[in-house]
């Protein structure tokens, strides 16, 4: 039977939100027996009109690439680990952020959504009457995303359950289906992937982003290419969840699984 060999959302000291450094990360992958990571470290854009703390600021890829060749010594012949980034609001300025991006060797880019109007989906207040709203912005931002968006798959498609869940509140990407289709169909016409991260597994919403529901669909539209990542940013969280999305890839129609280097793309059997 094929298993998940690759763990393609990890954090390290790089992110802001993280909190263990890379090669305590990378130990714990050679633990649980993976043979493939990636380090996507957070990296995010703004709307021009924002003016308080900043997390975009490049001067620490430097630093992140010296860390991720003394980690290659460090497990050399145990643990291919491959450079990457979790590019946050590629779509505000496109331009600015290959500008920004364009200068590293990644191999791996993850386009994500974090923020509307430089508002955190962590911190926004989630309430029963504007939740519909709420939600259609959150997916036109995610359709521009997909449209002009420089990575190689999306992150997390329906991350805002993650938070409405917190406050009692629940949210079924599924209801709009139509939404969603036209998204997977940019990705897929673009070259492009989504992930399944499993992060929602270990928190109040215990489903992964997407569900399986969605995932479902992106097959059904046509989606070959596929990541799965913790989104690990403790040691104890790498390769958490790993089993359970091998089962909704499967169930959802997939025998392969994505990997990237050089942000070009190939696959390995998970059947």
């Amino acid at each position: 039977m094929g298993k998940v060999i690759t763990d393609y959302h990890m954090h390290s000291q790089f992110s802001a939100d993280a909190h263990t450094t890379m090669e305590e990360m990378c130990r714990s992958a050679v633990e649980h027996g993976l043979k493939e990571i990636v380090f996507t470290d957070h990296f995010e854009f703004y709307d021009h009109d924002f003016t308080g703390y900043r997390e975009d600021e490049e001067v620490f890829f430097d630093e992140y690439f010296r860390e991720i060749e003394r980690c290659r010594g460090l497990f050399e012949g145990k643990l291919r680990i491959l450079s990457g980034v979790e590019a946050g609001q590629g779509q505000i300025d496109p331009e600015y952020a290959e500008t920004i991006l364009g200068r590293y060797p990644f191999d791996y880019r993850i386009g994500s959504l974090h923020k509307l109007h430089n508002v955190d989906l962590a911190e926004t207040e989630y309430y029963p009457d504007s939740l519909d709203s709420l939600a259609r912005y959150n997916l036109q931002q995610l359709s521009r995303l997909a449209q002009v968006g420089q990575f190689d798959c999306m992150g997390h498609v329906d991350l805002m359950k993650r938070y409405t869940a917190r406050v009692g509140l629940s949210i079924n990407f599924m209801d709009y289906r139509e939404e969603l289709t036209e998204i997977f169909k940019i990705i897929i016409q673009r070259g492009k992937g989504i992930e399944i991260n499993t992060s929602g597994l270990r928190q109040d919403v215990k489903e992964a982003f997407p569900s399986l529901e969605i995932v479902r669909l992106y097959r059904e539209c046509g989606g070959e290419i596929l990541t799965i990542g913790s989104d690990s940013h403790y040691a104890r969280d790498v390769a958490a969840g790993l089993e359970n999305a091998r089962e909704i890839a499967l169930a959802a129609g997939f025998t392969q699984l994505a990997t990237f280097h050089g942000r070009k793309c190939s696959f390995y059997s998970i059947v």
